[in-house]
């Protein structure tokens, strides 16, 4: 099999520019906000410049490094809490990381979902103006889909919106320059309204998500999401400019697919890349295949459940990796690229690496794709890929690990100095069985029975946790139809919810583990390494953890809220404060009963 150009030829008549939905701002004291020009030469330097942090991942290489100095191991349990912001009126699911332009004051700029984006004095907590803007479909209160954060360049400031449209905006006042419709056509097709009928549906936190574009090179670049309502992925680069459509790359090419499974084989590109900004190539997360089980799309189903890399100036194919070929367990792999460089057998190499839903963490070469290592295992497995049974949860084995992963979305960290990659994953068992179904547009398109297992069987009244989803009645109905499972005693499951390891992503070692009960569920969101060896990261009961990134050891926490934290978290150094600031989104998102909207910011003094 050769892999060609997955290009998809853009129609000149869509509406590409038109929004579907409906924006407003509020402004608060934009004065505070100091003109700084933020160049490209700007976000290519971020990863070693201090004093901002310019890119969700905290650079192109999306490394979620600092070079800030002032927190060490030995101080890094004095830090002291600047404020506490709560935004937004409902709970919502923090996942991202925020935007932070250096100036005095320095500016923040964060996302939640759905569709609100702050601008924030960062010493301060003062909001400085909100955009909140509402889709044309999407998100209902009940289920807030995720917003991972925003980006920007110039005097502008972009983020993607849950209609798959990007928004610029005036990083200043908050009023919109631009809108890109990325829902203007379909599979080669014009929309017949603004949005192509196809992509409608709601937008909820377990089924889809919005990522920041990434900007490079005169290009903004996101993707799609949508994967289990029967879509093709696309991965788009926009002008900077005004917003046209420049290319846009089918992520389940037709002539890669058996039949017509490509029409609605998923594979979108619903989380963050990273780039190698000295090739150009740009790497993207892919999403499970669809539906979930396998007998309507034989085959490999490429580019799914992996990483994709492509030209960032055309969007031409150069290679891909699939963590989880011909998947059925929605093994997708959108947790966000690390690109490095790595000294082996004496030669200095380029590679990219991330944590899988499948519970080993994968290093490639940067530039054939090849696999050099996959690591050791960072959660249990058991009965892993074993294919399910056609409707029969009875004879369905226990598997791990579950739909949750392994690792999500959640933004892994690496330190170059100890190359260590700090990853979070999830540690549950599953049940999966299948049966048929037919795509209806909107429609939920998996055809799969499930049941996660999340608490151990012998517990006490009072002990047991009320559930670690936002349950509906049918909900409700389901879990007493499946109570005969969950009782059931999964003995090889050592009862942890998740973990936060040190892995070095070269040799495979699994460093460091630090696990956390079924009792506080699992850590989400991402993670944080400074030039000192030291990793923040949330954590599900509240607090924002410290850790010797060498070796794992709790070194501190801080309470960010009574709730999850599931943010990733950013640090910038304050020249004119003469701090080191950390700050994190905490927002519980639906691994763990308690939710929340704070924005928690946190500092030391030099």
């Amino acid at each position: 099999m050769t892999y060609e150009s997955h290009l998809v030829e853009l129609p000149e008549d869509a509406p590409w520019s038109e929004k579907p939905g409906e924006s407003v701002v509020d402004q608060g004291d934009t004065d505070q906000i100091p003109e700084v020009d933020v160049t490209e030469q700007d976000l290519a330097e971020t990863g070693e410049d201090p004093t901002n942090w310019l890119i969700m991942g905290g650079s192109y290489q999306s490394q979620r490094h600092t070079t800030a100095d002032v927190i060490t191991p030995e101080n890094a349990g004095d830090l002291e809490v600047e404020y506490r912001l709560e935004v937004a009126d409902h709970p919502n699911d923090f996942q991202g990381s925020p935007i932070i332009v250096d100036g005095d004051p320095p500016i923040m700029y964060a996302t939640v979902g759905p569709d609100l984006l702050y601008a924030i004095n960062a010493r301060t907590g003062d909001i400085l103006w909100r955009h909140f803007y509402r889709p044309l479909v999407g998100a209902s209160d009940a289920t807030p889909p995720a917003e991972r954060g925003a980006a920007v360049l110039g005097d502008t400031v972009y983020k993607s919106t849950l209609d798959l449209g990007v928004i610029a905006i005036d990083r200043y006042t908050g009023e919109e320059r631009w809108y890109y419709n990325g829902a203007a056509a379909y599979r080669g097709e014009v929309a017949d309204d603004l949005m192509h009928e196809e992509l409608k549906w709601e937008r909820s936190r377990g089924t889809t998500s919005s990522f920041p574009p990434l900007i490079y090179d005169g290009m903004i670049m996101k993707g799609s999401f949508g994967g289990e309502f029967g879509v093709s992925g696309f991965f788009d680069g926009i002008s900077l400019e005004d917003g046209s459509p420049q290319w846009r790359v089918n992520m389940t090419p037709e002539h890669e697919w058996v039949g017509d499974s490509w029409e609605h084989g998923g594979a979108t590109a619903w989380a963050s890349g990273a780039l190698d900004p000295d090739e150009g190539t740009v790497v993207i997360p892919s999403a499970n295949p669809g539906p979930w089980y396998g007998t309507v799309r034989p085959g490999w189903n490429p580019y799914s459940c992996g990483k994709v890399a492509v030209n960032t100036s055309d969007g031409e194919y150069q290679w891909h990796h699939q963590d989880s070929p011909h998947d059925w367990w929605d093994y997708d792999s959108p947790s966000p690229p690390v690109v490095f460089e790595a000294e082996v057998d004496g030669e200095t190499r380029k590679f990219t690496t991330w944590p899988g839903k499948t519970g080993w963490v994968y290093t490639v070469d940067m530039e054939t794709g090849q696999l050099h290592q996959r690591s050791d295992e960072y959660v249990q497995h058991l009965n892993t890929f074993n294919l399910p049974p056609y409707d029969d949860l009875d004879s369905a084995p226990w598997i791990m690990p579950d739909l949750i992963g392994g690792t999500n979305p959640q933004p892994s960290a690496y330190d170059p100095e100890t190359r260590t990659l700090v990853v979070k994953g999830t540690n549950y068992p599953i049940k999966f069985s299948w049966f048929e179904t037919e795509y209806q547009p909107g429609e939920i398109y998996i055809g799969m029975d499930t049941v996660r297992k999340t608490e151990p069987v012998q517990t006490e009244p009072g002990e047991q946790r009320e559930g670690d989803e936002v349950h509906g009645d049918d909900e409700e109905e389901e879990d007493q139809e499946n109570q005969q499972y969950l009782s059931e005693e999964v003995e090889e499951w050592n009862e942890n919810a998740g973990v936060i390891a040190g892995i070095d992503p070269i040799s495979g070692e699994v460093k460091w583990q630090n696990w956390f009960s079924w009792q506080v569920g699992p850590p989400w969101g991402g993670s944080l390494t400074t030039a000192t060896g030291v990793t923040f990261a949330g954590g599900p009961g509240g607090y924002l953890h410290a850790f010797d990134t060498e070796t794992g050891e709790r070194l501190a926490q801080h309470v960010v809220g009574n709730h999850g934290v599931d943010g990733a978290p950013a640090s910038w150094y304050d020249p004119n404060e003469g701090k080191q600031y950390v700050a994190i989104t905490g927002g519980g998102g639906n691994q763990v009963e308690e939710e929340g909207n704070t924005i928690a910011v946190f500092s030391l003094q030099e």
